[in-house]
């Protein structure tokens, strides 16, 4: 083909995308006057399978994604047409009015998202079922730290009228907005009569709860309000785990319209530091590896049992991405996300565990901004009970549970480096005390970071 020939296909493919993408926007015109098509939202409820996730590396499982990257843009429009036209494979998030086919009209959808139109926008939630939430969203109740953190992380404090009783009792100097809400009661259970009068237009759950979980649809949706089950916490009696804190960041900022920008800067920060650490600590060999072990319950309080982390429970998995022998990810004794164990047992676990005589014992408290224990008297208190082990070293650490529970669980993964893997951390220039600040200076919306003492959040015991 000559240069000549070659320019004037190049120009008529330019025309007939032009063109397509004019019909497009005539199209979107028309159905904003008339949205007739009954169909839209067919697939609301559907529960998916593992072989029919959208592709793991995307981070906003939104339906009109059909690029399946982390942002819903014109590229996307581009890629529904090459569907169209056969040239490119028909992804899960392609069909973006979720009706069961892709179509020209899922185009027409796409246009309207990236306009921000008034309208159902349709993605995968935390049960893996497709949800859908409608736009504009300007008043949402949330709850817990996951749903603080995530909020003044996202930009979208300034929408939430409703808190639940954590909180209002433990977060609410995050945020004026948080202050001058309302109170819904607990996620365990919530007033729901209190979220109708307020005219919410989301609930955003602060955790999935087995109990809860099954009535709130049934009790908000007939009024028109939607529920949400995106959060970065882990879950109560419910038995999936919740690793992808990144694309719940993302997902709650899309769908809830919060601040995109930040939480774009946020996403780049996390990868750049997640990237760091995942890298140097791949090369630790698998027999040098540090052992670690997490409980829930300090024996400052217990009553003669430990509640244990365990299998693909949120904070394991991310003490494995950095090099971490996670005990309760593989322990026989360790097979549900937490469990009881008594001293005895708990004893047994520490000695069967041990790494070259060494076992890290990671207290997860509730300190931090909750300040409902103080981590150095709860590990004052394990290491008093466990002084008479005399087979293996415990190094005992703190960690305030909001950490694993919220965008901060990179400073989390910096804290096992940096106190496991000393030398790496050097290598590499880090130290979770800086990461730590920087966090709040980059994305906090108000200055009650300034107040915060990082020893309440994570803390090491000195003999």
């Amino acid at each position: 083909m000559n240069s000549r020939r070659a320019a004037v296909v190049a120009v008529i493919i330019l025309i007939l995308l032009a063109s397509a993408l004019f019909c497009v926007r005539s199209y979107n015109e028309r159905f904003h006057e008339s949205e007739g098509q009954s169909e839209i939202g067919l697939l609301v409820g559907e529960q998916l399978t593992e072989d029919g996730f959208p592709n793991e590396s995307s981070r906003l499982w939104v339906y009109g994604n059909a690029n399946e990257d982390d942002v819903i843009d014109d590229a996307d429009v581009s890629y529904l047409l090459g569907v169209l036209s056969g040239d490119n494979p028909e992804t899960v998030l392609s069909d973006a009015n979720c009706d069961g086919v892709v179509d020209s009209d899922d185009i027409v959808y796409v246009e309207r998202l990236i306009s921000e139109d008034e309208m159902e926008v349709f993605y995968v939630d935390n049960y893996y079922r497709i949800a859908s939430v409608s736009w504009p969203v300007e008043r949402i109740a949330i709850g817990y730290c996951s749903g603080a953190y995530v909020a003044d992380l996202t930009g979208l404090t300034g929408k939430v009228v409703l808190v639940d009783e954590t909180i209002r009792d433990y977060w609410s100097s995050m945020s004026s907005s948080f202050r001058d809400a309302g109170c819904f009661g607990a996620t365990e259970a919530p007033n729901y009569e209190t979220m109708i009068a307020a005219d919410i237009d989301v609930y955003v759950v602060g955790y999935c709860d087995a109990n809860a979980d099954q009535i709130s649809p049934s009790s908000l949706n007939p009024v028109g309000i939607d529920v949400m089950f995106i959060s970065t916490s882990d879950n109560s009696g419910v038995d999936i785990p919740n690793e992808n804190i990144d694309r719940s960041v993302l997902m709650f900022a899309y769908l809830l319209q919060g601040d995109m920008s930040k939480t774009y800067s946020y996403l780049d920060w996390h990868d750049r530091y997640l990237d760091l650490m995942a890298e140097a600590t791949s090369k630790i060999p698998e027999d040098e590896r540090e052992a670690m072990i997490m409980t829930r319950i300090s024996a400052l309080y217990s009553t003669g049992t430990y509640s244990i982390t365990g299998k693909d429970n949120t904070n394991n998995i991310h003490a494995e991405w950095v090099g971490v022998d996670a005990v309760g990810q593989h322990s026989e004794m360790l097979t549900k996300n937490y469990q009881d164990l008594n001293l005895e047992s708990l004893v047994m676990l520490i000695l069967d565990s041990q790494r070259n005589g060494r076992v890290f014992l990671v207290d997860n408290a509730h300190d931090g901004m909750r300040h409902q224990y103080d981590l150095g008297a709860c590990l004052e208190a394990d290491a008093e009970l466990l002084s008479q082990l005399e087979d293996v070293e415990v190094v005992h650490l703190g960690m305030a549970r909001e950490m694993g529970n919220s965008p901060l669980y990179i400073v989390e993964m910096a804290f096992y480096v940096c106190t496991m893997y000393p030398d790496v951390a050097e290598s590499i220039g880090l130290d979770y005390t800086e990461l730590f600040r920087e966090y709040f200076q980059l994305f906090a919306s108000e200055e009650y970071w300034l107040n915060l003492d990082v020893e309440d959040f994570f803390l090491v015991l000195q003999e």
